[in-house]
């Protein structure tokens, strides 16, 4: 990625600056860029520190990445503060990244964000007091500024804050071994918000450790239904077949293993010679998030299912939301300005789009692996289990021994619920409302008794 230079016009600057002319034309990004040459040797004062706040509200703050870190520590902004921040805390300098969280101010706009990357460095440091206490402090912040703002995007940008500092709480509870709180704390995220589907697989762990297996089994299910087809995880695959195995039920377990090797895993081995082969691309990854390419046709359904989830997430809409007015401003250049203030202009501007495409390159190709590298783990997980299932089999047939029931399907008198959960009897349909309240009803197979011999039946 290449540092966005400054540059400098050679046009008469009356009373009003360049920037403030360039900026009283809705020219953002470039008046930005004109705004730090012009004062960059200056003192700065808060009159500079307002004006270089209101041109970021009009931007983003996305782009200061790309400019050089000593320039921005010169403007003790919050903005800028924040920025530097998730750099430090991006390089795990965490002492930096600290201090430099610190002196955002509460009222700003990226204070709840600053809190949730204050409370991950405590995790990280192992301070767990420290690190509840600033999930706390994040999500009143969040709540705070929602209330405040005006716009749904803007709205849906702080609860999203205010949910993810809640889901790492809930997974704070869970590591600690507290599974009732932290399903409690699960329990709060809607389901309609973007972090749910992901929900569902840590709840489902979370009742797997408590010993409930039916409810485990009915949160696992959600991921059949059509609304949530984007979403398949190995590690759903390996858990139900890790608890239908707690339940004695090595039948169903073992279809499970076995559709996941028949079907599944070749096509993620294919997909990962496809997309690696790339790799180093620039940009192969931004474009296909738009549209598939021919070598992955074979492959589109795992191609949308991994695009469609990381269109939804807030990096991948800011990122790309900055794309669109950097190419709103160029058509406004071309069309308005002279040549020669085209040919400044739009080169910063075309910096700009460039670094902003090789972010999201960036971050869609580093989740796509991270996802693909899952896949032959939980294959091995798998493959041990189905070694277990094969083991258990065999001391049954060595030993003369039989389960009480080969198919058990379970009743109504099996569900464990308390007075909030809701009982819904599936009836072969999936209701929006329904999603995530399933609870099967299965009976454990695992008492074992003497096979009789065959003429005492």
């Amino acid at each position: 990625m290449k540092f966005i230079i400054l540059f400098l016009l050679s046009l008469t600057v009356n009373a009003q600056s360049l920037s403030e002319k360039l900026e009283s034309k809705k020219y953002y990004f470039t008046a930005l860029n004109e705004f730090f040459l012009e004062t960059y040797n200056k003192d700065i004062t808060e009159v500079t520190i307002e004006r270089l706040e209101r041109l970021l509200f009009f931007t983003g703050i996305e782009l200061l990445e790309d400019y050089d870190q000593k320039l921005l520590e010169k403007y003790p902004t919050s903005s800028t503060r924040f920025i530097l921040g998730r750099t430090y805390f991006q390089k795990k300098d965490f002492k930096k990244a600290l201090e430099t969280f610190s002196k955002v101010h509460p009222d700003h706009r990226y204070f709840p964000e600053a809190q949730l990357l204050k409370a991950q460095i405590f995790s990280a440091q192992k301070d767990y007091e420290k690190e509840s206490e600033t999930y706390f402090s994040c999500q009143k912040a969040a709540e705070k500024e929602e209330s405040k703002a005006s716009g749904e995007k803007i709205k849906r940008y702080y609860r999203m804050i205010f949910e993810i500092c809640l889901v790492n709480k809930a997974r704070r509870l869970f590591k600690e071994g507290k599974f009732r709180e932290s399903i409690d704390a699960y329990d709060q995220i809607p389901k309609v918000s973007y972090k749910w589907p992901y929900v569902i697989l840590e709840k489902a762990w979370a009742y797997y450790h408590l010993g409930d297996y039916n409810r485990t089994l009915g949160l696992l299910t959600t991921y059949k239904s059509p609304l949530l087809d984007s979403y398949f995880f190995p590690e759903a695959e390996y858990l139900a077949s890790l608890t239908y195995f707690r339940l004695c039920l090595y039948e169903d377990s073992s279809i499970i293993i076995s559709q996941y090797y028949q079907f599944y895993r070749p096509r993620f081995q294919s997909l990962e010679n496809t997309l690696r082969a790339n790799i180093k691309s620039q940009d192969y990854f931004y474009h296909m998030m738009f549209s598939s390419t021919k070598e992955l046709e074979n492959q589109q359904d795992f191609v949308k299912q991994i695009v469609t989830r990381i269109k939804k997430q807030t990096r991948f809409s800011l990122d790309f939301n900055t794309i669109h007015k950097v190419d709103r401003e160029m058509e406004l250049i071309k069309k308005y300005e002279s040549p020669a203030a085209q040919k400044e202009f739009l080169s910063h501007l075309e910096s700009i789009r460039e670094n902003m495409v090789n972010k999201i390159n960036f971050n869609a190709k580093t989740e796509i692996f991270n996802f693909l590298e899952t896949v032959p783990f939980f294959s091995n997980e798998l493959f041990k289990l189905n070694l277990e299932i094969l083991s258990k089999k065999k001391d049954l047939i060595y030993n003369n021994k039989k389960l009480v029931s080969d198919r058990s399907r379970g009743d109504y008198s099996n569900v464990q619920r308390n007075r909030f959960e809701y009982f819904w009897k599936f009836d072969g349909a999936f209701w929006a409302d329904e999603l995530g309240d399933y609870s099967l009803g299965l009976k454990s197979n695992c008492e074992i008794m003497r096979k009789e011999k065959e003429g005492n039946q």
